[in-house]
């Protein structure tokens, strides 16, 4: 199924987004290191959902605002893009760093979520265990050590590390701008996701080794009615490793937080 390749024109800068499929409006918000293309979990999820994968400012290939330096500004850029588009009330899925993301835009604009899919998150300070530190390594060490071995790094990696290092090296940059201190986590936020009342599924791999799981387990605590599950066989970058393992897991399990939620709002 092809995307569309859509950029997006705010005062801060041009934000680019790939759109493809037919249905209710699923946001996509990629890892730190990024989106490959359009990736085989955005195909997957476009035969049920209309995907919109957006690529952050300064990530990717959208333009960097210089005054840009914390995650809950990226976050309300993200939602002036979304306004743009016309989205309206989407579900936002959020992919690692992503997923922090999609977190901040969910408790700053509740008007604009109205569910959240959460895969291995940053954003919360680990309670046990620790965010692995990206700027220890290379940018090509640190994604391959997404993957659950560098079998599976070079299978699911089109045209290999060269074709894709310039970008990841960006957007380490950029993450260095807006996460350093302290690092990739923001202290107020599992006190703003308690305030939030809408479905959410939280998934973290079992062979991650850049997320902690509690991580994924605060998350799932302070998200009220949240699903947390757990993937054998899949490690940070689940979405590139198993993608069609990954989409059932959260799409399968956000129908009955949908139904709990409704039975709320009615009630």
């Amino acid at each position: 199924m092809p995307a569309e390749a859509k950029t997006i024109e705010l005062p801060s800068g041009r934000v680019e987004a790939l759109i493809g499929g037919d249905g209710p409006a699923l946001v996509v918000l990629p890892h730190e290191f990024g989106w490959l293309g359009w990736e085989p979990l955005h195909e997957i999820l476009a035969k049920r959902r209309r995907v919109i994968a957006i690529s952050p400012p300064g990530f990717d290939q959208s333009e960097r605002p210089a005054w840009l330096r914390n995650v809950p500004d990226l976050a309300a850029l993200v939602g002036q893009a979304l306004d743009t588009l016309g989205i309206g009330r989407a579900t936002v899925l959020g992919l690692g760093f992503g997923g922090w993301v999609a977190a901040e835009l969910a408790v700053r604009g509740p008007q604009r979520v109205d569910g959240l899919l959460l895969h291995a998150p940053m954003g919360i300070k680990p309670t046990s265990g620790e965010i692995l530190d990206q700027f220890l390594v290379s940018s090509a060490t640190y994604v391959e050590l997404g993957f659950t071995s560098a079998e599976a790094f070079a299978a699911c990696v089109p045209g290999g590390t060269e074709a894709h290092l310039d970008r990841w090296e960006n957007n380490r940059e950029m993450t260095t701008r807006i996460a350093w201190k302290p690092y990739m986590y923001n202290p107020a936020l599992p006190h703003l996701l308690r305030g939030l009342h809408l479905p959410a599924v939280v998934t973290w791999g079992k062979a991650d080794r850049i997320v902690p799981e509690s991580c994924a387990r605060a998350y799932a605590g302070a998200l009220d009615g949240a699903v947390h599950r757990q993937l054998d066989a899949a490690g940070h970058a689940a979405d590139l490793e198993i993608p069609a393992v990954l989409a059932e897991a959260l799409l399968d399990h956000l129908d009955a937080p949908e139904a709990r939620h409704r039975a709320r709002l009615a009630g």
